[in-house]
């Protein structure tokens, strides 16, 4: 076997606790090099005499559990096991991994490797053993209950224009124009908004806030919002802010206050100066290229960075956000350019939003493997751009010589959704938010070369994984744009291609609310045919199975059906009809099946 690739960390994604009695363990192997895993667990203090009356103690070998741990992902590389650990009434846990084939077996510890041949008291020496040392309930991760069951639609305000078809920049979105949409988005199936920047700023996209308690003069006033709200919660539906905590606008008072006083000002340490011989805004020479004499967001000058470690700064933040949290009672909050803000800050953020809204959502923006912010003491989730990256590499196009052609490797999108599903605890996973597109990326029509049947799978796709979907506004209706063009104003007046694209997308949010299948992390796979584009997996929960058929390709194909499906008389749940399957299914392009047997 191959012992470079084993790997386990205590305490981490792969081993975490789930409540005060039950711990997840995982452990990676080589890709098929492990025919089974098991993991041995025990009480760390389960001592008893040697013999009766004796002052000598042995370890009580015969209180170890061995659980046969499941092959819960397949990567690029690995196999991923897991198990559940419950029932320890004392809370603390000692564990280790038996790991074999058909001709070798070892014993997986902390500190060694042993081979077992010869040698089986080598899975009893609990000295060896990986060690969670006590289940602490207030450090579990917990997530509001609601948020796995929401679905969000992202709205970027300037855009949103409620009431005209042929919008020009001279007519803006405003908050009453949607709250005249409620009605819309309720029909649609939404049950969550997360709404850009709306605080006064003198940009169109207002990420360059200059006053964190005002609503924006061109979206309205902070009593339209807070009609806005209460409207959107008789309807079912939560309301989600952008926090602009990284940095604030050129034009907020704090900053002005700099520019114009210099080292004599009282927010001076507010920011980052780089030179302080000079003053704040004269240019600097950094790499060979003139920049501000202070941090910013990128190298946006209108952009200046927050010291969030000063306690002017501090407070003034925090206070905005138990202002909007307490007088509006907003559900969330997503956290912009969260990864440039320390950790420090947004422990702090979570226990004063916690202390208003025990059910508030805290969202990061991080675009990478964020685990470090998700260990419970700081977000609930991240905005999960690595969930939209293999939907795009799977069902999206890539230049080959001059043309475009669709990827469609369905192995790799496999491999990749594996990766993602293992790479934090389960828990976790429910509460991701799943895009398909923002207000920071291409539209997905564009990326799908504006292939409606594409698109379509795409939403199936998103509609079926564990996590939270979210819509970008005008994506149920197939708009178009490349990044930099992603932000037209919103449609109204749409073709027939249109209206069955958003009927498709409120299907699938229909069922997905009716099936919990859907939602579910259980998540295995039946089929990655690279030759058809065709995907085959399934989902599981409480005992029921709903399979998910994918043939991402505009070609008529035939498949061999998966042992289980075949000869089985299903429900069609997309389409309310029952079906029988044959041995093999003949697929039409881009078609696609959601069942239960």
């Amino acid at each position: 076997m191959n012992f470079a690739a084993f790997h386990h960390e205590p305490k981490s994604r792969m081993s975490y606790a789930c409540d005060g009695k039950t711990i997840h363990v995982r452990v990676k192997t080589a890709k098929n090099d492990a025919a089974r895993v098991s993991v041995r667990a025990v009480d760390p203090f389960n001592w008893r005499p040697a013999k009766e009356g004796s002052r000598e103690y042995v370890f009580a070998v015969e209180t170890i559990r061995e659980i046969p741990m499941v092959k819960e992902a397949t990567t690029d590389f690995h196999d991923i096991w897991f198990a559940s650990i419950s029932e320890f009434v004392w809370a603390r846990i000692r564990y280790g991994f038996v790991i074999e084939n058909h001709t070798e077996r070892y014993f997986f510890g902390c500190h060694y490797t042993a081979d077992l041949n010869g040698k089986e008291e080598e899975k009893d020496n609990v000295s060896n053993y990986f060690n969670f040392p006590y289940i602490n309930e207030e450090d579990i991760y917990k997530a509001p209950d609601w948020v796995k069951h929401t679905i969000w639609y992202q709205i970027f305000p300037y855009s949103f224009c409620a009431d005209c078809s042929e919008c020009t920049r001279e007519r803006h979105g405003t908050l009453k124009g949607v709250l005249d949409r409620l009605d819309y988005l309720q029909d649609l199936g939404i049950n969550g908004i997360y709404f850009t920047p709306i605080f006064l700023s003198p940009s169109d996209h207002k990420y360059d806030t200059t006053d964190y308690f005002r609503v924006d003069d061109t979206f309205g006033t902070n009593e339209t919002f807070g009609q806005l709200v209460e409207e959107a919660h008789k309807r079912g539906i939560k309301i989600m802010l952008d926090a602009v905590f990284n940095h604030c606008g050129y034009e907020h008072p704090f900053w002005q206050d700099v520019l114009k006083k210099g080292k004599n000002s009282e927010y001076y340490d507010c920011f980052y100066i780089v030179d302080h011989d000079k003053a704040p805004d004269d240019l600097i020479e950094v790499d060979g290229a003139e920049r501000c004499n202070y941090r910013t967001f990128g190298f946006t000058p209108a952009m200046p960075k927050w010291n969030t470690a000063h306690p002017v700064v501090r407070e003034h933040l925090l206070q905005a956000a138990v202002y909007w949290a307490q007088q509006f009672h907003i559900d969330g909050w997503r956290l912009d350019v969260s990864n440039e803000v320390s950790h420090d800050f947004w422990r702090e953020f979570r226990k004063r939003m916690k202390a208003v809204n025990p059910d508030i959502y805290i969202l990061g923006e991080n675009w990478d493997d964020s685990m470090p912010w998700l260990e419970g003491d700081q977000f609930d989730a991240v905005m999960n751009y690595e969930f939209m990256g293999p939907v795009w590499n799977f069902i999206g196009t890539m230049p080959v010589g001059k043309e475009r052609k669709r990827a469609g490797n369905a192995t790799q999108f496999q491999n990749d959704m594996n990766e993602l599903m293992i790479s934090y605890p389960r828990p976790l996973t429910s509460v991701m938010f799943n895009l398909l597109e923002s207000h920071d990326t291409s539209r997905l029509m564009t990326v799908c070369e504006n292939t409606v049947e594409a698109a379509k799978l795409a939403y199936v796709i998103q509609m079926t994984f564990a996590g939270c979907p979210s819509i970008y506004y005008g994506g149920e209706i197939g708009m178009a744009g490349a990044e930099g063009d992603n932000r037209r104003p919103m449609t109204w007046h749409i073709s027939d291609s249109q209206r069955a694209l958003k009927e498709h997308i409120r299907r699938l949010i229909h069922i997905r609310k009716q099936d919990p299948c859907l939602e579910s992390v259980e998540t295995a796979w039946h089929c990655a045919d690279n030759d058809t584009g065709t995907v085959i997996y399934e989902k599981t929960c409480e005992g029921r199975s709903v399979y998910v058929i994918l043939h991402n390709r505009n070609a008529v194909d035939k498949i061999e059906l998966p042992e289980s499906l075949r000869n089985r008389e299903c429900t069609d749940i997309y389409r309310e009809k029952r079906i029988v399957f044959d041995t093999e299914l003949v697929l039409y392009p881009y078609e696609f099946y959601i069942v239960e047997i």
